[in-house]
């Protein structure tokens, strides 16, 4: 047996140890560190089970792998990953038919009684540990530096995670693929592929203008705007607040109606939300009042998800790619907030997805190493730069010379540094980045007409 072997079967064992309820084939794939091909993966976990180091239930599709003894312990009730025994007990609510429930309509006073910095969901010593595993930089740097530097791993997570909760069918590899190299799986339905793209879209947004983006209206209705491009039968619902009636299914909860009332609840949660100081309070608001609140057409969950994050990327924090969150976990904790204002199932939901996207983007930390403090300190001079550039419409060895002659009039040391990253960032420009340039959206598509 080889190192290599030796090493999977090793981080296979270690993977079912902490999980006893069992594990998919897929499941266990992601957990790994390196990736492995699935025929591979398929040959070791069928030794183990051979040699009788692990147990295997099921068949096909619906097939587990459990860690040895497991199914010699007695059974547990109310043993679960996410929910505490007393939030268990609380679900059981769902349990009951439709018929069964009140039908509710939106609590005004679910959002008025809030009191930031005075009104708390998360407990402080959640805070406070969420903050501790959610640190990745200096606060001094700028808005969205941890951000841009795993940029692609978070386009990545959160754009296949918040679709996965919407049903989507898309696999981790094949959104990568999609996200990465704009591949689009066969077998998909168009509409899959098109929720993907435009939660890359509007990741981006986030990620590139984080310096200048606000919890106001303007980047609300941007960011649904993005995420609901040619999903919508009606485009011009994309971006604006809703003006029909919708239904939230399975469920007995009747959002408002009137469009100038939800505007109104639209701009007073995110006056409050501004006002909040601590970040995880502020996401967490975000994420249940945007979600309560249903102020558009349909996309509603997913832009309460992405501005949820909004917090984390200005404060350089681990954003929360909603990572190992089940679609009727999250569905559960969500229909408590619509039908009864209960938002304690989501706040252990919360707790435990951000501690496991802050233990998935350590390893991202880890291989980045230390964020480029050069890079940080003539962050405006490259904007300046660029501009330029793009304003004299220059090309080619133009572009590296004027930049060289930027340096000398702007005393900057390590003049190749500066110019490797400038030519670097012109090289990845898009439409979607050029806020801080001191150009027009016209002058830059110019530019690039003429390349």
């Amino acid at each position: 047996m080889t190192q290599q072997t030796k090493s999977i079967i090793t981080a296979i064992l270690d993977i079912l140890a902490q999980h006893p309820e069992g594990l998919s084939r897929g499941e266990i794939s992601k957990k790994l560190i390196n990736d492995i091909e699935n025929k591979t993966l398929q040959r070791r976990l069928a030794t183990l089970v051979g040699s009788s180091r692990i147990r295997k239930e099921g068949d096909r599709r619906a097939t587990k792998y459990f860690p040895l003894g497991t199914e010699i312990e007695p059974k547990k009730d109310n043993i679960h990953p996410i929910f505490s025994n007393d939030c268990l007990e609380t679900l059981k609510y769902l349990d009951l038919p439709l018929h069964s429930r009140a039908i509710v309509s939106y609590n005004r006073a679910h959002l008025d009684k809030y009191v930031p910095n005075e009104t708390h969901y998360l407990p402080l010593e959640a805070r406070a540990r969420l903050e501790d595993a959610g640190k990745r930089a200096d606060k001094k740097l700028a808005a969205g530096t941890y951000a841009k530097q795993i940029c692609e791993r978070l386009l990545i997570d959160l754009s296949y995670n918040s679709s996965r909760l919407e049903g989507n069918t898309y696999s981790l590899i094949d959104t990568e693929k999609l996200v990465v190299e704009g591949i689009t799986a066969e077998g998909k339905i168009h509409e899959d592929s098109v929720m993907i793209i435009n939660h890359k879209e509007a990741i981006l947004f986030l990620v590139e203008n984080a310096e200048e983006i606000e919890l106001d209206p303007f980047t609300i209705f941007n960011l649904h705007n993005l995420l609901s491009q040619d999903l919508l039968t009606n485009p011009e619902s994309c971006g604006n607040i809703r003006k029909i009636e919708i239904n939230i299914r399975k469920s007995n909860y009747r959002p408002l109606n009137n469009p100038h009332l939800i505007r109104e609840c639209l701009e007073l949660l995110l006056l409050k939300a501004r006002k909040i100081d601590d970040p995880f309070e502020q996401s967490f608001f975000i994420l249940v009042h945007m979600s309560y609140l249903q102020a558009f057409e349909d996309v509603n969950k997913r832009t309460a998800r992405l501005t949820s994050n909004i917090p984390f990327i200005k404060k350089n924090l681990c954003p929360l790619s909603f990572t190992d969150i089940s679609r009727n976990d999250y569905s559960a904790a969500m229909l408590m907030i619509y039908e009864t204002n209960n938002v304690a199932p989501m706040v252990e939901l919360f707790c435990y997805a951000y501690l496991r996207s802050c233990e998935q983007y350590q390893a991202a930390k880890t291989a980045l190493g230390e964020i480029d403090a050069f890079r940080v300190q003539y962050r405006q001079q490259r904007k300046q730069v660029m501009g330029q550039v793009i304003k004299h419409g220059l090309h080619g060895k133009e572009i590296e010379q004027h930049i060289g002659n930027y340096c000398q009039e702007n005393t900057i040391e390590q003049n190749d540094k500066f110019i490797a990253m400038a030519l670097t960032d012109l090289g990845s420009l898009h439409a979607g980045a050029i806020i801080g340039l001191g150009i027009t959206q016209q002058q830059y598509e110019a530019w690039r007409e003429e390349e």
